[in-house]
């Protein structure tokens, strides 16, 4: 009987969330909640976008975060001494604010339909970034592991992938790089436990699909890297031809 409940619960879940995907409440603000006819597409209203820390010009030119000073050398001090499997990382939002509450509603609040307002800062911040979209071939999310789908109902990055590929009109993988390892949350972990935490979490099935290809990695936030990074480096040995980072937020450099 506990059996057929935690299943009946499961199936109960999943079938909110996909009602949640589809059907969201028009003219709200998917941040504040405030309701507004003159609210677009976006789903962010005038105030919310006003109190967002967008990503300025003064930024690492690798990993892209915000840069304490107008250094002209366009490089923090973690991709000085750090080098990575990925070419750049490209972030719309820095990593502090309201934008915390908004990931973390969107993560564990059972609120998937968030993704629509976050995707349209994503594609926005890559349009206003020097990526090449023509030499994009395919759209890759940072995979979570299968029991953490079930727990969740989604997984945050591929809904923005999704995004991402629909507005550019470029095609996703999202079964191919998979998380094999189940891991703990990277928060709570320094730089040398999240390496080791994460390691080898990844595996590609199929990897001729990679070979020569041109990807956006996305995933929702951006802190160390080390998490791109490892699945960089899965892709890059399958034959991956450049890797590009794109994600919501990022924090501050060192």
């Amino acid at each position: 009987m506990l059996e057929i409940r935690k299943k009946h619960s499961l199936i109960k879940t999943l079938f909110l969330t996909i009602l949640e995907l589809i059907y969201p409440e028009e003219d709200i603000c998917f941040i504040c909640d405030t309701y507004d006819d003159s609210i677009d597409e976006e789903n962010i209203c005038l105030k919310c976008k006003e109190n967002l820390r967008f990503i300025s010009d003064n930024k690492c030119s690798i990993c892209g975060k915000p840069l304490q000073s107008d250094a002209v050398i366009k490089k923090c001090y973690n991709c000085k001494k750090h080098p990575y499997y990925f070419s750049k990382a490209v972030a719309a939002l820095e990593y502090e604010g309201i934008i915390k509450e908004v990931i973390y509603k969107y993560k564990y609040g059972n609120k998937p339909y968030i993704y629509k307002a976050l995707g349209a800062l994503l594609v926005q911040a890559i349009r206003e970034s020097d990526i090449n979209i023509n030499d994009i071939d395919i759209i890759v999310p940072v995979p979570l592991h299968r029991f953490k789908i079930i727990k969740r109902g989604f997984n945050q990055s591929e809904l923005l992938a999704k995004y991402i590929s629909d507005a550019f009109n470029i095609p996703i993988s999202v079964k191919n790089l998979i998380r094999s390892k189940m891991t703990v949350r990277q928060n709570n972990l320094d730089r040398l436990n999240r390496r080791s935490n994460i390691k080898r979490a990844f595996k590609i099935k199929k990897k001729d699909d990679f070979i020569g290809k041109n990807i956006i990695l996305v995933d929702d936030i951006f802190t160390t890297g080390i998490t791109a990074d490892e699945c960089s480096k899965e892709l890059v040995q399958a034959g991956a031809r450049d890797i590009i980072v794109v994600t919501l937020a990022t924090g501050k450099s060192n």
